[in-house]
């Protein structure tokens, strides 16, 4: 039965076609080892023989609710908390300065609305909040939100547990596990008090949020899997849903550059989207790298 290694070319096709149809991402070519793997699990889980048997009853609905496992098993990504630490020495640094500077001339209310696009199982919101925590002396009575979305809800059940191990700590100080974290054997829980202002839920990129108004938002190493008009789509959406003045996060591989024309840019990561009267408000600096 498990003699099968590797998906076949007109396999891949067949299974590349779905997962674009259903979240945007193109697999390319080098990827087949990878996706025969995580598709082989599938197999072994419901004990069925053939990559083909398996197409056959995924995309006729006959395992209820095996598309979501299928997508969650396929698109999850590792991540790790402080991943491109200056974007987060930006965030907790010129941003946060910038945002009190305007919320002291009134230029601002007494708030922060962020959101990490893409956020697999959460340690970008969780670092972003430990940022936030680390700043409560010049945000003292402020509203404070950060809303994390993934397309897939295994990675959002993660997130919600907010319980870590291994690599995925490895740029967390000492001193930021003990004030942080509470540790449970041999994993680190995120504490009450770091996760009181996230949130998490489900969301494709593909289609608006349904909301807007956000100073900040993230959308890091997700968009290397997107063809050009997935990419357009998206980046849209991510306008669309930035208050004036608000700034883009991006991945240095995200390749979307291009397509932020109407943004002005900061830096390699950073963008800002213009105020509504057309002029350019003095931006929080951000460092030179990616």
């Amino acid at each position: 039965m498990w003699e099968i290694k590797t998906l076949t070319p007109e396999q891949f096709a067949l299974f590349e076609r779905l997962i674009y149809r259903k979240t945007g991402i193109r697999m390319q070519p080098g990827k087949i080892t990878l996706l025969s793997n995580r598709i082989r699990r599938r197999l072994r889980h419901h004990g069925l023989e053939s990559f083909e048997e398996y197409y056959t009853l995924l995309t006729a609905g006959s395992l209820k609710g095996e598309l979501t496992e299928f997508i969650d098993a396929v698109t999850t990504n590792e991540t790790s908390f402080f991943r491109t630490e200056g974007h987060f020495d930006w965030f907790a640094g010129p941003f946060l300065e910038e945002m009190a500077a305007r919320v002291a001339a009134r230029e601002h209310p007494r708030s922060l609305k962020i959101w990490s696009a893409a956020c697999s199982s959460g340690e970008e919101v969780y670092t972003l909040a430990i940022c936030l925590a680390e700043a409560r002396g010049k945000l003292a009575g402020w509203q404070l939100r950060i809303l994390g979305t993934d397309i897939s809800d295994s990675s959002l059940a993660a997130a919600r547990a907010a319980r870590y191990a291994g690599r995925t700590l490895e740029n967390v100080s000492p001193e930021r596990l003990a004030q942080h974290f509470e540790q449970a054997g041999d994993a680190w829980v995120v504490r009450p008090s770091v996760k009181k202002p996230c949130e998490f839920r489900s969301h494709n990129l593909l289609t608006p949020l349904g909301e807007t108004g956000f100073d900040v938002i993230f959308v890091r190493n997700v968009m290397i899997y997107f063809d050009r008009e997935s990419k357009r789509v998206a980046v849209g959406h991510l306008i669309d849903a930035l208050a004036p003045g608000g700034s883009l996060v991006v991945g240095p591989a995200d390749g979307i550059y291009d397509l932020l024309g109407g943004m002005e840019r900061k830096s390699s990561f950073l963008y800002r989207k213009p105020s509504t009267d057309g002029r350019s408000r003095a931006a929080p600096r951000a460092g030179g790298g990616a």
